[in-house]
């Protein structure tokens, strides 16, 4: 016995996944246009540059996808001196990889805005930030893309079989007559 199933989504499913697509692929785009825009701003707010020590980790308040699991993800928490006062500060970028990449006691050049000595730019933390912008634009970008592409697919398919089945039908009525 043979069974054949066929895509219950209809002619509207056909156009909605497509605008979807493009739609997530557009906010991905303006979201990491947004975040880059911001990290432009602290870093150009930020702009003495103090030697900090990594005196700690804080772990990001958000949990993972097991709700009694905390989250990998941390940020340095970063001690310097600026103007003769001691400051700690976090850069609040969270990732799993920052243990890696920073070490409790080590030293590392941070940027203090001169009017917030607590607002901090790193630009070790900058780059790998940096680098998931750019995966979210260009990831946006071809999504976006990719849904405007299925939607003309979709609508030259309907303009086909719609033809076809306009001149079957006009073929039908002539030969009536």
């Amino acid at each position: 016995m043979r069974v054949t199933t066929r895509s219950s989504s209809g002619p509207i499913g056909r156009f909605f996944a497509p605008i979807i697509f493009s739609f997530v692929g557009i906010a991905m785009v303006f979201i990491s246009s947004f975040m880059t825009k911001q990290d432009a701003n602290a870093r150009a707010r930020c702009t003495e540059a103090v030697q900090a020590e990594v005196v700690s980790f804080e772990r990001s308040e958000n949990t993972g996808t097991d709700s009694n699991k905390p989250s990998n993800a941390v940020t340095p928490v970063f001690e310097y001196e600026y103007n003769g006062q001691t400051y700690q500060s976090i850069t609040g970028s969270y990732s799993s990889t920052y243990k890696d990449k920073f070490a409790v006691g080590q030293k590392y050049t941070v940027f203090v805005d001169p009017s917030d000595p607590q607002e901090i730019y790193s630009e070790d933390i900058g780059a790998s930030d940096a680098t998931v912008f750019k995966f979210l634009k260009w990831g946006g970008l071809v999504v976006a893309v990719l849904g405007v592409v299925l939607f003309v697919f979709s609508i030259v398919k309907l303009l086909v079989i719609g033809g076809a089945v306009g001149f079957a039908v006009s073929s039908y009525l002539s030969k009536k007559k």
